[in-house]
């Protein structure tokens, strides 16, 4: 049983649950790994010429290996506990996300606020047949400073096997929530 049923309002249905596909939700971390090596490679290599040098000069390349480590192996490291923790809903009133690593980070939307649908297939989601499906909202743009300044927050159900359906299960779910209640 999913972790965000329990957040779900007495009057709200389930249209769809899910979890993202693991490889094609962590793969784009893997990125990092190969800067991450030359970065703890040259540190190496400045800590043996460093040992010649009087004192302890050659530590100071220490730090740098220990930030190459975690650059190569930390981000896919976090990446894999936020796949854990991650789990996407749509029901007949919102859009719910929830994500993290140590923390967890759950978004609720309602369907009347979103604006558009759209999915994006990248190429590691061709290979693995899923895709991301988006929703703009209208009104405040948040910022995730993780993905860069001034990268705007959509709420996202990234790595989906079947993007399309999760797709068009959100636009209806979104012309429903639209129609006048009698």
């Amino acid at each position: 049983m999913s972790r965000l049923n329990q957040l779900l309002r007495a009057d709200e249905k389930v249209l769809w649950s899910g979890k993202p596909v693991k490889m094609p939700f962590i793969i784009p971390s893997l990125a990092a790994v190969l800067p991450g090596l030359f970065f703890m490679g040259f540190s190496i290599v400045w800590m043996m010429m460093a040992s010649q040098a009087p004192g302890g000069f050659w530590l100071f390349g220490l730090i740098f290996f220990f930030v190459g480590f975690g650059v190569s192996f930390g981000t896919p490291i976090w990446q894999l506990m936020r796949y854990q923790n991650t789990e996407y809903m749509i029901t007949d009133q919102r859009l719910i996300t929830q994500t993290g690593a140590i923390g967890l980070d759950t978004r609720f939307v309602d369907l009347d606020k979103i604006q558009e649908v759209y999915v994006r297939v990248g190429f590691i989601d061709k290979t693995f047949g899923t895709g991301t499906v988006l929703a703009v909202t209208a009104g405040h743009v948040f910022v995730d400073l993780s993905r860069g300044p001034g990268a705007p927050v959509r709420p996202s159900l990234a790595a989906l096997k079947e993007p399309y359906e999760v797709q068009n299960i959100l636009q209806g779910a979104i012309v429903k929530a639209r129609k006048p209640k009698d």
